[in-house]
C-alpha cells in the first residue's frame, strides 16, 4: 500500500558571528534562530501539523559553554500534532547543516527532549548522511545542504501530539580558532502514515467496564466509592491531571508486570498514557519458590517474609511539626504554610526510595523506560479544618476523613489540587520539578479506588497481609504528624509518621515500554522476552 507523506520544513537560520572580545581569551558568538516559513507537502487526508511553541531563539553575546550551561538557555520548541484524520503517523526530525558553514560541526553541540535533557551530543560524531533530506521516500531539498542528521524519531497515534525542546550551543572545548566563523542549520520534519500496533495501554483501556459496576464519578471529578471491592475485578475511569485515567479495581488478575527483575501490579493508565504500577516483589526470590503460584495468589504473605515490599521505613523520622506530613518539607516552626511545606528537605522515606531507584533502575540503565509522571502528596486541608498547617497547629489534612465518615465525606479523586504537591523531576508545568528520581508512593485515593476501605479486605489486588505507607497526609494532632497507610488487613488507616511500615515503590512506565506478555501472573507484561 502506498504510504502518504507530509513534510514540514521549519527553517532555522543561525547566523553566528564569532569575534574575540578585547582583553579576553574566549570566543564570543551571536546566534539568531528565525522562523522563515514552512514548506508542506501533503497527500490525501494524512497530516502532521508542526508549530512553534515559543518565540524563535535569539542567543546573543554567548561564548563556548558547558553542557549544563547550554541546557539552561531558551530552547527552540516545536509541537507535532496528528489531528486531521484517523491515520497514525511516524515522524523523523532532522537537523541539517549547510555547505556555507565555516565552523566545523565538532564545535557544535545539540540536545532534543520532551523535557529538559541531561547532556548534549556533538554534531561532529555524525558522518555525513545525505546531500538532501531523504528519509525513506521523503525528499525536500535544502539549498547548500551539507549534512542531514536524524536527531529524533517517533510515532503519533491519531489525535496525539508531542512537544520537543531543541538546544544548540558551542562546545566549551572550542577556543579562539572559531572566531569569525559561521554556522547555519535548519530543523525539518518528515512524516509518513503508518498503522501502529496497539500498545499495552491501548489493550488495557479496551477492558473498560461497560456493565455499570464502576463507582459513579461526581461532577467535581471525585469518585463516589461507597464500600470495598473484593470479589470482582474490572477497569474504571476518572479524570487526572493529564486527562482520562483508567484504574483497576477489585480482585484483578491481569495487571501483572515484570520489570527490572521485579514483579509489579498496574494501578492505572495515566492520562498521559504512562503506565502506573506498584512494587510487588523480587522476581528472583519469588520465581525460586516451590509454592510460587500459591504465594502470588495469596498476596505473598506467608507470615514470615514480606515479599511485596523493598523493606520498612519511617515516613519521617521526625514528627513534631506539620512539615513532616510532606514527602518533602520546608522549615519547621515556621509561621506560614508556604515555608512549612516548601519542598526543600527530603523525607526519610523519599531518601529510602531514591537510594533504591538509583541502585535498581538508574544503575541498571533502565531510566529511559520510566516516565516523569507526577506523584501527589496532597497537603490540602479537610473542609472542617481550622488549623494553619504550620508548626504545632492542630491541622486536619484532606485524608483525615474518608468516604466512610458520616460527618465529612471525602471521596477519592485522581487530580492533585496544588502544584506544590505534584511531585515531578523535570516537569515544572504540570508538576513541581522537585524530585531527584521519578519514584513515589501510592495515594490513599488510589487505594480506595482499587478496593480498599475502612473495613478489612483481603480480596483486592493491593492486599498483601502487611502494612505499608501511602503518600497521603492524615493530620497533625498538636504533637505528632500522621500519614495514611494500608493496614495488614487491607484497610485504609493512618499511622504516626515515625512508625516503621512497609515501602512499596511506585513507578510510571512510558506508554510504549511494555511489548510482550498478557498481564497474568504466569505471563506478566514485559519490555522484552
Amino acid at each position: 500500500m502506498r504510504l502518504k507523506y507530509k513534510l514540514g520544513l521549519a527553517i532555522v537560520a543561525v547566523a553566528i558571528a564569532i569575534c574575540l572580545m578585547a582583553m579576553q581569551s574566549y570566543a564570543l558568538w551571536i546566534a539568531d534562530f528565525a522562523q522563515e516559513g514552512e514548506n508542506l507537502v501533503s497527500v490525501g487526508c494524512f497530516d502532521v501539523e508542526m508549530e512553534e511553541v515559543n518565540k524563535p531563539i535569539s542567543l546573543k553575546n554567548t561564548y563556548p559553554v558547558s553542557d549544563s550551561k547550554g541546557l539552561t538557555q531558551t530552547p527552540y520548541t516545536i509541537k507535532l500534532s496528528n489531528t486531521k484524520c484517523t491515520t497514525d503517523a511516524k515522524y523523523v526530525i532532522t537537523l541539517n547543516t549547510l555547505t556555507t558553514n565555516t565552523m566545523d560541526n565538532s564545535k557544535i553541540k545539540f540536545a532534543i527532549s520532551t523535557g529538559t535533557p541531561t547532556n548534549g551530543t556533538n554534531l561532529g560524531d555524525y558522518a555525513k548522511v545525505s546531500s538532501n533530506i531523504n528519509v525513506e521516500t521523503g525528499n525536500l531539498p535544502v539549498e547548500n545542504l551539507d549534512q542531514s542528521i536524524i536527531i529524533q524519531t517517533g510515532t503519533l497515534k491519531q489525535g496525539a501530539s508531542v512537544t520537543y525542546n531543541i538546544y544548540l550551543w558551542i562546545d566549551e572545548s572550542a577556543g579562539n580558532e572559531v572566531q569569525g566563523q559561521k554556522f547555519e542549520a535548519s530543523i525539518n520534519v518528515v512524516s509518513s502514515a503508518v498503522t501502529l500496533e496497539p500498545t499495552v495501554a491501548d489493550k488495557i483501556i479496551e477492558q473498560l467496564d461497560t456493565t455499570g459496576a464502576c463507582p459513579t464519578v461526581n461532577d467535581d471529578g471525585t469518585v463516589q466509592v461507597t464500600g470495598e471491592e473484593e470479589n470482582n475485578g474490572y477497569l474504571c475511569s476518572a479524570s487526572d491531571d493529564y486527562g482520562t485515567s483508567y484504574y483497576y479495581r477489585g480482585n484483578v488478575e491481569n495487571n501483572w508486570v515484570k520489570f527490572a527483575g521485579f514483579y509489579w501490579r498496574i494501578l492505572r493508565i495515566n492520562g498521559d498514557g504512562s503506565i502506573r504500577m506498584i512494587y510487588a516483589g523480587d522476581a528472583s526470590v519469588i520465581d525460586a519458590l516451590p509454592n510460587k503460584s500459591d504465594v502470588l495468589k495469596n498476596g505473598y504473605n506467608d507470615s514470615n517474609t514480606d515479599y511485596t515490599q523493598i523493606g520498612t521505613s519511617a515516613y519521617n523520622s521526625s514528627y513534631n511539626d506539620n512539615a513532616y506530613v510532606g514527602y518533602m518539607y520546608g522549615t519547621t516552626g515556621s509561621s506560614t504554610y508556604e515555608d512549612t511545606h516548601a519542598n526543600t528537605n527530603d523525607s526519610t522515606i523519599k531518601s529510602y526510595l531514591d537510594n533504591w531507584y538509583k541502585t535498581n533502575i538508574e544503575d541498571k540503565g533502565l531510566s529511559s523506560y520510566v516516565s516523569d509522571t507526577l506523584f501527589c502528596n496532597d497537603r490540602s486541608f479537610n473542609e472542617t479544618n481550622t488549623g494553619t498547617g504550620t508548626g504545632t497547629s492542630y491541622t486536619r489534612y484532606r485524608w483525615s476523613d474518608g468516604p466512610w465518615d458520616s460527618t465529612e465525606t471525602q471521596y477519592p479523586r485522581l487530580t492533585c489540587p496544588n502544584q506544590n504537591d505534584r511531585f515531578t523531576v523535570d516537569d515544572e508545568i504540570t508538576g513541581n520539578g522537585d524530585l531527584s528520581y521519578p519514584i513515589g508512593l501510592v495515594t490513599t485515593d488510589e487505594v480506595v479506588l482499587a478496593g480498599g476501605y475502612s473495613t478489612s479486605n483481603s480480596g483486592y489486588y493491593l492486599y498483601t497481609g502487611n502494612t505499608y505507607w501511602t503518600m497521603s497526609p492524615y493530620g497533625f494532632n498538636g504533637a505528632d504528624a500522621s500519614v495514611r497507610r494500608v493496614d495488614s488487613s487491607g484497610t485504609a488507616l493512618n499511622n504516626l509518621a515515625y512508625f516503621l511500615n512497609g515501602v512499596r515503590p511506585i513507578l510510571n512506565l512510558i506508554p510504549d515500554s511494555l511489548k510482550v506478555g498478557s498481564g497474568t501472573a504466569d505471563d506478566p507484561w514485559r519490555i522484552a522476552d
